[in-house]
């Protein structure tokens, strides 16, 4: 495992490593002997200064990058001004340079309009590389101020681990608590950054906010969903690698738009919704109360059902969904105020069409009778930031980014004196009682994709997809997780990834010119001098020791745990064999019936070994990443049910030939 002062060193983007904190200088000094009281207050002067040194060179880049962005944001409207009229150029042999190069070379007489055209080109194309350099540098800024501040947490551990005697952690407390350098930091520079893209996109002629789409076949489209992990740490990265190719979507464009999103789930004492959909079972459904914008305003609510489909009904699982007023949702809920009202409101005030409304009501009505007959109630509250990132008429490819996920516990009359929320609280959710919180450590990543048959995802979608930003879980729901966690207790069976929490998933960056992952474009004398840090990277690897049992489990996570259920369900049938030869054994009134009850207890006995060495068999396999099988078992069923009849067989036998 690389150690985190070597991470420090390499991962930072190198012209910068001199502003990085001295990692192994302060650990140096965590190790002086004797450690006195003189040593300790070095210790704290020394790690002022490398706080101090990092917190000054953030600024000073962070603020190069605003001044820059402002540069570019004044130089748009005039390139897009001067080049209003000129012919669209797409083919190789059109582009700015190609026209620079004959223009100066002589070649042709170009007209006065022509030399024009080449130079307002020329100013796009240095726009262009000025947009990706300055993009890339924010993720670079973004990755050099989280790096370092988890350089901080950890060597105030380390020393404090180290020197009981004098305590330093306490001290940097507001610091640590503050959260300096988050993603928040950076929002309003990748907000500019979009609006500067999608600018940049619609001059080339390419899609973007501006146009109107055309969009797909909805008869002939393949949709697709997947989520993944962020690491707090990537967090920016993926947001400006995505604002490349997709806008920022900002629902009412000149007005503060808060990215607060919360959601309250229902489901019963028994968790009858979260069964269901564990299981996967058909028409498993979702029920959720949603509302946007500030988390303590909620005038308007959304009741949203979601309704599972298994592929082989040739249905698609489906989401509906309808507004009503806080004020009345309770009543709504306790079934004393029927949707009818509203709809009759919406309907005196024209706003809806006639099949939208009757929609409205038939959801409503089948809303409230499923919250009455099934009693559900508020169980789990998501709280999260979403930025949403989509060409605002065309939903070909949406991508939402989840930050600050926090879980929050709404069950019991206690806790929500009979609301359907709680009232009591609100991010961050710091009054509460730990067990009633869990604060979701990585952020959560969906790309939705709808193409046509047979139609690849955009290539930079796969790409991100493929790369170290992002870890793949398939169907993580933040509904299941909460009650995996919050009710363990109640739950037979939890989700995949539960089991997987405590493993990291930050892996390793690859060297700048093999990074897909990147927004500019590296100049030559750039990538020469990244041979070199391919060469490190290359040689640090093959010194790193292999970590047991991460990547290997992960793989085949699903058959870990589908072989842990399979022994599960072995030891499930012995229970019932023992309970039937303990029954003969205790039970019978002659030798005959006992001597067969032992029969069965020595037959459980065996079958619960072979399973149970069978169980870690497997387990070691898919360890050694040798886990393709075959797992079935041919034959062991037929002898069990072979040796249970014959068991049953002989039983009867004797008793009816008068020798029981």
């Amino acid at each position: 495992m690389v150690k985190f002062g070597d991470k420090l060193e390499s991962e930072v983007f190198q012209d910068w490593k001199f502003y990085s904190l001295d990692y192994k200088e302060l650990k140096r000094r965590i190790g002086a002997e004797p450690y006195t009281l003189t040593e300790y207050r070095e210790f704290q002067r020394s790690l002022d200064d490398e706080k101090a040194k990092v917190n000054a060179f953030f600024k000073l880049k962070y603020n190069e990058l605003v001044r820059r962005i402002e540069a570019m944001e004044k130089a748009v409207p005039s390139l897009e001004e001067a080049l209003k009229g000129l012919p669209q150029q797409h083919d190789d042999a059109h582009t700015p340079q190609y026209e620079a190069e004959t223009g100066s070379e002589g070649g042709n007489s170009a007209s006065t309009d022509e030399g024009h055209a080449a130079a307002q080109k020329i100013r796009l194309s240095h726009l262009d590389q000025e947009i990706g350099r300055v993009s890339q540098e924010v993720k670079d800024l973004a990755y050099f101020s989280g790096l370092n501040f988890t350089a901080v947490k950890k060597i105030l551990k380390k020393h404090d681990k180290n020197r009981t005697s004098y305590p330093l952690t306490s001290k940097y407390a507001p610091f640590l608590n503050s959260k300096p350098f988050n993603e928040a930091t950076y929002d309003n520079l990748i907000l500019r950054l979009s609006e500067l893209w999608d600018k940049i996109r619609y001059i080339h002629g390419n899609a973007s906010s501006m146009d109107k789409a055309d969009g797909v076949d909805q008869q002939n489209i393949v949709r697709k969903t997947t989520k993944y992990w962020v690491h707090v740490d990537n967090i920016v990265d993926v947001k400006v690698l995505v604002l490349k190719h997709l806008p920022v979507l900002l629902f009412q464009k000149g007005v503060n738009n808060d990215p607060a999103l919360n959601s309250i789930y229902f489901d019963n004492d028994d968790l009858d919704l979260y069964q269901e959909r564990m299981k996967r079972e058909e028409g498993a459904q979702n029920l959720r109360f949603r509302w946007y914008g500030d988390r303590t305003k909620t005038d308007e609510v959304w009741v949203e059902r979601k309704t599972h489909h298994e592929d082989w009904t040739s249905q698609k699982s489906i989401k509906e969904r309808f507004p009503i007023k806080e004020k009345h949702l309770n009543d709504y809920l306790a079934g004393r105020y029927p949707i009818a009202n509203a709809v009759q409101e919406l309907r005196a005030k024209g706003k809806k069409k006639e099949k939208d409304l009757l929609d409205m009501q038939r959801l409503g009505d089948e809303v409230q009778q499923m919250v009455l007959n099934k009693k559900l109630r508020p169980m789990i509250r998501t709280s999260y930031n979403r930025t949403a990132f989509q060409l605002p008429a065309d939903a070909r490819v949406r991508i939402s980014l989840d930050t600050d996920l926090t879980l929050v516990r709404e069950d019991g009359f206690g806790r929500n004196n009979g609301n359907w929320r709680r009232d009591d609280t609100g991010f961050p959710f710091a009054e509460l009682p730990k067990e009633d919180v869990i604060y979701f450590p990585y952020a959560v990543l969906e790309i939705k994709l709808q193409t046509q048959h047979g139609q690849e995802a955009p290539q930079w979608a796969m790409d991100l997809a493929n790369s170290h930003l992002v870890e793949q879980v398939p169907k993580f729901s933040k509904f299941h997780h909460a009650i995996a966690n919050f009710h363990v207790d109640k739950v037979d069976k939890v989700p995949f990834w539960f089991y997987q929490m405590n493993r990291s998933i930050v892996k390793p960056r690859p060297p700048l010119h093999l990074d897909p992952t990147r927004v500019d474009e590296l100049d030559s004398d750039e990538e020469d001098l990244d041979h070199q840090d391919l060469l490190s990277s290359i040689e640090m690897e093959a010194a790193q020791p292999s970590t047991k049992n991460t990547v290997k489990i992960d793989k085949f996570g699903k058959i870990y745990f589908s072989n842990e259920r399979t022994f599960l369900r072995w030891l499930n049938l012995c229970i019932y064999i023992f309970s039937f030869a303990l029954m003969l054994i205790n039970l019978a009134p002659d030798y005959a019936s006992r001597h067969i009850g032992t029969m069965f207890a020595c037959f459980g006995i065996g079958l619960l070994v072979y399973n149970l060495v069978l169980f870690h068999l497997r387990a070691q396999a898919l360890r050694n990443d040798d886990g393709d099988g075959p797992y079935e078992l041919k034959f062991e069923p037929a002898v069990v049910a072979l040796l249970m009849a014959s068991g049953v067989a002989v039983s009867v036998s004797l008793k009816w030939s008068g020798l029981v």
